[in-house]
């Protein structure tokens, strides 16, 4: 454990902030931290409320920053990353990002990950509910047999 993380709780306005934290008063902005002091404030609420933190901020750059910073603390934080928008072409598009979201959406569900780093812009991009999409799954095997319509209409549901 960090030695600045044993200290924290010796500051009276981090105890009322944990006290908020615990009976659920949240969201809670933070402001005027530096960078590395938003890390250590992010990483000790995890430590000593063990609830999970999202971190939302203006660039993917900077969340990439804040990522590595978190490596110090911590080995499981996810990076939510903002969807490319690529008009002129789809084949180009990279689905390492597309997975990354996926999966750092399936470890939310499953509670996986405490600590979610994300931007602005990537959260505001329009995504398929919790409920349409489990509803909606599609388990193919090798040797199934399904109905071209039924898959059409499927994957339809599934189209943001």
């Amino acid at each position: 454990m960090n030695p600045i993380v044993k200290v924290i709780p010796n500051v009276k306005k981090y105890n009322d902030y944990l006290f908020d934290v615990n009976k659920g008063k949240t969201p809670l902005m933070l402001s005027g931290l530096t960078d590395t002091a938003k890390v250590h404030m992010a990483y000790a609420t995890k430590f000593y409320t063990n609830k999970p933190i999202c971190i939302i901020t203006y660039n993917e750059m900077q969340a990439r920053r804040i990522k590595k910073d978190f490596s110090f603390f911590d080995d499981y934080v996810r990076n939510f990353p903002k969807r490319d928008i690529i008009s002129f072409d789809y084949i180009a598009e990279s689905k390492d990002v597309l997975y990354d979201r996926i999966s750092t959406l399936n470890d939310i569900v499953d509670k996986k990950s405490p600590i979610i780093i994300t931007t602005i812009e990537a959260i505001m991009q329009k995504m398929i509910t919790k409920e349409s999409l489990y509803k909606n799954l599609i388990t193919l095997k090798v040797g199934d047999e399904i109905s071209l319509e039924k898959l059409k209409n499927k994957l339809i549901l599934l189209r943001i």
